[in-house]
């Protein structure tokens, strides 16, 4: 398998409506991609995205990677060990004068959670490219 741009600079300023790309963006388009080949099943890796008769699924698609761009340039967050700190959280309790406080690290904190952002989610959503099957029963 390859590290794929899915998307090019000039995609993603015409999609995103801004005038310049952001920092590294061949560095970030390739993350999108990996992470979103990753919940697709490497759809785009084993089929051509350029042949595929299906062109909202390929729209929809590229759309998914700017916007996991655009999450990963605005929050800084670029792998799971960055994301699993960011949901750190404390939890506080008082009583009277004493307080215990405890904070859940990112041993705790959302393991099962992802970085794809929900955006991008929400784009694949209705493409069949987040499709997992029927679980049995």
């Amino acid at each position: 398998m390859t590290n794929t741009l899915y998307v090019g600079a000039e995609d993603y300023i015409q999609a995103m409506h801004v005038t310049e790309v952001p920092d590294d963006f061949d560095g970030l388009s390739a993350l999108a991609g990996m992470y979103l080949d990753e919940i697709t099943n490497n759809y785009y890796q084993t089929h051509t995205i350029d042949d595929d008769p299906f062109d909202l699924r390929v729209t929809r698609f590229k759309r998914a990677v700017m916007l996991q761009i655009k999450y990963m340039a605005d929050t800084g967050i670029k792998s799971s060990a960055q994301y699993k700190a960011a949901q750190a959280q404390t939890v506080s309790q008082s009583i009277g004068a004493t307080t215990v406080s405890k904070t859940l690290g990112d041993a705790a904190a959302n393991v099962s959670g992802t970085i794809v952002c929900d955006d991008a989610l929400r784009s694949l959503s209705g493409t069949g490219l987040l499709y997992r099957g029927v679980m049995h029963l």
